[in-house]
């Protein structure tokens, strides 16, 4: 779901014109109505960005609320980040790198939630006989450059001590990472779930580190350099249409959420459908997220943060403030503590 920048960055310019075009015909009045009960929700077929959204939907907690809610699996992040440019979606759960692509191409849209931080679920992932940072000199390593793995990688890197410039890094997608894995063509790779278990079960890679813990020996414990969010994101006039339907839909949310972090088992066995896995993958990745919706200021520095590795990558073009594209104003109408 993460990356594809290029490909996204194109879909949103196209879309922004079109949106744009089509407001010189429409004029600036918005019609006035009544809070919508069905709506539709996108997301992906990984629990990092789908776990609240699904088993609100099985559980019946968006029912309870008052709403006919539809669940769009989208198969990319830029698929979902054009639809939503479009104005064919109106609301749904993104990476933190698509959210600040959308929000540097001015898109009128707002992050309304976190859904959980999803930096366990980012790994470098090495072959046999790399132990330490140091090993990791002289090797190639593979990523999707300008993504999340890059600045992950960079990140730990930096962390460590080694010199980027001693590490050859080989620009690919995920799939065929794990495939040169396997080949023996790179020496790791540095990737999100679902690749990371890939990795490990089809390549024979073992983790060196996640963004929240490393497992490297005599030096295994928790890390607090580089941290990643999936984020529920709508569209502006979604938003003042709707403001009802919106705190309804993040109370359903928050109980799916709640029920998440008490039923792991339950939750993989309910979601292994939708999500197209098997339950025990299911269960590994809902083991490294922390599904927690709130905002906080990590949440806030580490977008920032993203927007400074995409400008310096040049995958975008603009340097926009995180600060000025969050509401906070629904989340708190379901929790006060779950603003920071």
């Amino acid at each position: 779901m993460r990356g594809e920048q290029n490909t996204a960055r194109k879909a949103i310019t196209f879309a922004v014109g079109t949106v744009l075009a089509a407001g010189m015909f429409l004029g600036d009045a918005v019609p006035v109505r009544a809070d919508q009960t069905k709506v539709t929700i996108g997301t992906a077929r990984d629990m990092q960005l789908g776990a609240e959204i699904g088993m609100a939907k099985h559980k019946g907690y968006f029912a309870e609320e008052g709403l006919d809610v539809t669940v769009a699996y989208f198969g990319s992040g830029a698929e979902m980040t054009s639809a939503m440019a479009a104005g064919q979606l109106q609301i749904g759960s993104f990476g933190d790198f698509p959210t600040v692509n959308m929000i540097a191409a001015d898109l009128p849209v707002k992050i309304i939630s976190a859904m959980a931080e999803i930096s366990g679920a980012q790994q470098i992932v090495v072959r046999d006989g790399i132990k330490s940072p140091d090993d990791l000199k002289g090797k190639k390593l593979g990523l999707m450059v300008g993504s999340s793995s890059e600045s992950l990688l960079r990140s730990a890197l930096d962390h460590y001590g080694i010199p980027v410039e001693s590490v050859e890094l080989v620009n690919m997608r995920p799939p065929e990472q794990v495939a040169a894995l396997a080949r023996g063509d790179v020496d790791g790779l540095a990737v999100w779930q679902p690749f990371v278990l890939k990795a490990k079960s089809q390549a024979g890679g073992h983790a060196m580190l996640s963004a929240l813990k490393s497992y490297i020996p005599g030096m295994e414990g928790d890390l607090d350099f580089y941290a990643a969010y999936a984020l529920l994101v709508a569209r502006n006039d979604f938003l003042a249409e709707n403001p009802d339907t919106t705190k309804a839909l993040l109370r359903a949310l928050y109980k799916a959420q709640k029920y998440i972090n008490a039923n792991k088992g339950e939750t993989a066995t309910t979601m292994k459908e939708d999500m197209r896995a098997p339950e025990s993958d299911l269960r590994v990745f809902l083991e490294e997220s922390v599904y927690d919706m709130s905002i906080t200021p990590k949440l806030v520095r580490t977008l920032n943060n993203s927007v400074a590795f995409m400008y310096a990558a040049g995958k975008i073009k603009t340097r926009p403030k995180i600060e000025a594209y969050i509401d906070s104003s629904y989340l708190k109408s379901v929790g006060q503590a779950l603003v920071k």
